[in-house]
């Protein structure tokens, strides 16, 4: 069943819902692009380890809650423990297990099998936990510049409108700024980058617009491909349980301006799920 908004869905930034569509978006980009790839090129899925843990004022914070299982003992008879003899019994604590399993953050790598499967062209999927200080973030900006300072095409995709953009440049994130999108996309490819400088190609989108078509850039001569991100977006909502899993009654975080919430609504009734 199709999401009632016409590009990105709202609610998909929901930390109970993103890792799950994060992954099968990825898996979708893979599967078009396997169609799509003139030999020898093919493209796989990779996963990187996250921790999930954003920093903030009030400490370090989990972006998917952790399971806490906690055990109390049972209290005995208070007994006033002697003032001039140590005791010998320990003290019953109170028993906490935290169960916190890394995150899996999916991406798309496009390889050359003739070239000893050199990585041609990388694909990157924002998470959350990589728009906020912290661990992820770090290890998302490591990556980012491995791949800047290397013969590899990138292609970041941000379909989130909470948290910080990952944009390693000023003049880039000055650019951002004017244009002030609510999601971004960012194709840059390895012959734009000289000493002195390096070409993005910038495909900022509304909340009311549908995602771009983007082009996947390849190795010198030949021929950009496709790839149309709300096909992409469509075809992973329809084939998942994002129905199930989303609570439309409730507004999405980050909230709306009032009449963006107006007209959030509106398609929310139309379509029955307020």
């Amino acid at each position: 069943m199709a999401s009632p908004f016409p590009g990105m869905d709202l609610h998909l930034e929901s930390p109970d819902v993103w890792p799950d569509f994060q992954s099968v978006l990825a898996a979708e980009i893979r599967a078009e692009l396997n169609t799509l790839l003139p030999e020898p090129y093919y493209a796989r899925l990779q996963v990187r380890l996250e921790v999930g843990i954003v920093l903030g004022e009030g400490g370090p914070r989990r972006i998917v809650p952790d399971v806490v299982v906690m055990r109390r003992p049972e209290k005995p008879e208070a007994v006033a423990p002697a003032r001039d003899r140590p005791r010998t019994e320990i003290s019953e604590p109170v028993y906490l297990t935290v169960h916190s399993e890394p995150l899996r953050h999916p991406f798309v790598e496009i390889r050359d099998p003739t070239r000893g499967h050199k990585l041609i062209t990388l694909i990157e999927i924002v998470s959350p936990s990589n728009k906020g200080p912290g661990p992820d973030r770090e290890a998302y900006e490591a990556k980012q510049r491995e791949i800047l300072h290397s013969d590899a095409n990138l292609i970041e995709i941000d379909l989130l409108r909470g948290g910080e953009r990952l944009l390693p440049y000023p003049e880039l994130r000055q650019a951002v700024a004017r244009l002030s999108p609510d999601y971004l996309i960012l194709v840059n490819r390895a012959l734009g980058r000289r000493e002195r400088g390096t070409d993005y190609e910038l495909y900022p989108v509304g909340l009311r617009e549908p995602l771009p078509c983007i082009p996947v850039p390849l190795r010198f001569g030949d021929r950009d491909l496709p790839l149309d991100l709300q096909v992409m977006v469509n075809r992973a909502y329809d084939r998942g349980p994002y129905r199930r899993m989303i609570d439309y009654t409730r507004p999405p975080d980050p909230p709306l301006s009032e009449e963006d919430a107006a007209w959030a609504d509106a398609l929310l009734r139309e379509a029955g799920l307020r």
